[in-house]
């Protein structure tokens, strides 16, 4: 018997309930592809992620180098995110843009394993690196986002969003660890040409992620038409759909805060791991999973979800994860702080989930490549944020950089519930 159809979304299946919803997506063959793809994508990001910020910090010693990479990275997302919404939306298959995308980041962790390995490298090195990172990832991201509801419909929509989010916090959860334990056995402190292995395993994963993505076989969709038929047409079409969408806008400018309120102490946690917690490259690893292992389970929970009330549950769970990272900023215990991250990773899994749920079940097919493109150029914007916060680190510690971020993040949170009906009553 075939399943049944949800009216509003014929294409699509009928959410299950209870237990059985957790995984209702993975039905779905086309889905099971992309997932075990991003296993391999998201455990590349991560590696890169904490890699990247640790030799910084052992060539640099500076907090506000952090932020010169992130903003590096923030400056050639921005254009290249607009740029990619409206590729999204002109292609017809969205699985070459992201195939494409991961092989040309494989060739950059090359590029820097050769400088790693014969001992050239130097910061701007990682800091060019950086900015081809983000050029890359910010053309790939819309495409990537809006691949989910092609492949699974709307009325799996949060469910599919859930998991591709815990899937990427489960690469979180291994791939930093070892890649820190890597580098300690292999004598990365005392010499930091051993993350050469490390950058070699984040070009394999990419390239995993490029042939894991072939089987996926999915109909060449119609491509969107624009007011004009040239690229900046149809990229001042998106932005003309989104001003006339009010829900559209403000899910828009509430990520943009909650997101770069709520990252600031992971991008300036190499520093912190060292300077506050007083551990290197194994225990900062040790962190980053545990925030993943917080973040699978609270995917988890956001996978299980009924479709209704996740305005609220937005607000209440950045509003703890305000509270959350406050008391984190204020720990020198290692313990302590490890538990705490633990709690930060599950009551990140619902801002990262929901907004994007929410977004996505708002807009016509034909804008889902550009609106998206404006919430992941919001991640490039964040790093802008993030050198600022670089910056007051530098000047006044870390802990209170990264407490007057979690503070901001519960006064933006607690404004929300009060003064924000309309985001509060979101289904």
């Amino acid at each position: 018997m075939s399943p049944e159809k949800d009216s509003a979304d014929p294409g699509a299946t009928k959410p299950k309930r209870g237990l059985a919803r957790v995984y209702d997506s993975l039905s779905d063959a086309n889905f099971r592809w992309y997932l075990v793809a991003m296993v391999a994508s998201f455990g590349a990001m991560n590696v890169q992620l904490f890699i990247r910020g640790w030799l910084v910090f052992q060539l640099t010693h500076s907090f506000e180098a952090l932020g010169v990479v992130h903003l590096a990275n923030g400056v050639a997302g921005v254009a290249a995110s607009l740029m990619g919404g409206v590729l999204a939306d002109r292609v017809r298959q969205k699985v070459l843009i992201v195939q494409i995308a991961q092989g040309l980041n494989a060739a950059n962790a090359l590029a820097v394993t050769a400088l790693l390995a014969t001992g050239r490298l130097e910061l701007w090195h990682l800091i060019f690196a950086s900015v081809v990172q983000g050029a890359v990832q910010h053309t790939m991201l819309p495409a990537r986002q809006a691949l989910i509801a092609e492949t699974v419909g709307l009325a799996r929509l949060t469910n599919a969003v859930a998991l591709n989010a815990a899937t990427m916090n489960s690469a979180r959860v291994l791939m930093p660890g070892l890649a820190g334990w890597a580098v300690a056995a292999l004598g990365g402190e005392q010499n930091i040409a051993a993350a050469a292995w490390v950058y070699l395993s984040i070009a394999v994963l990419y390239l995993s992620a490029v042939g894991l993505m072939l089987p996926m076989r999915l109909p060449d969709r119609k491509v969107a038409s624009a007011v004009g038929t040239s690229p900046l047409g149809h990229l001042l079409d998106g932005l003309r759909y989104t001003r006339e969408r009010q829900e559209i806008r403000l899910l828009l400018i509430v990520h943009l805060f909650m997101a770069w309120l709520a990252m600031t102490y992971f991008m300036l946690l190499p520093g912190f791991a060292e300077v506050v917690l007083d551990t290197r490259a194994g225990g900062l690893g040790l962190l980053t999973s545990l925030v993943g292992i917080g973040s699978v389970v609270g995917g988890l929970i956001v996978a299980a979800l009924p479709q209704r009330n996740r305005g609220r549950v937005l607000l209440w769970s950045s509003l703890a994860l305000g509270l959350a990272l406050t008391a984190f900023s204020a720990s020198t215990s290692f313990v302590v702080s490890a538990f705490i991250l633990i709690a930060v990773g599950v009551l990140q899994a619902p801002r990262m989930s929901l907004i994007v749920a929410l977004i996505q079940s708002r807009v016509e097919d034909d804008y889902r490549g550009r609106i998206l493109s404006l919430y992941m150029m919001e991640f490039a914007i964040m790093g802008f944020g993030i050198y600022l916060m670089g910056l007051l680190a530098q000047a006044v510690g870390p802990q209170l950089a990264v407490g007057s971020s979690a503070v901001g993040l519960v006064l933006l949170s607690a404004g929300l519930l009060l003064f924000s009906p309309r985001l509060r009553r979101l289904d």
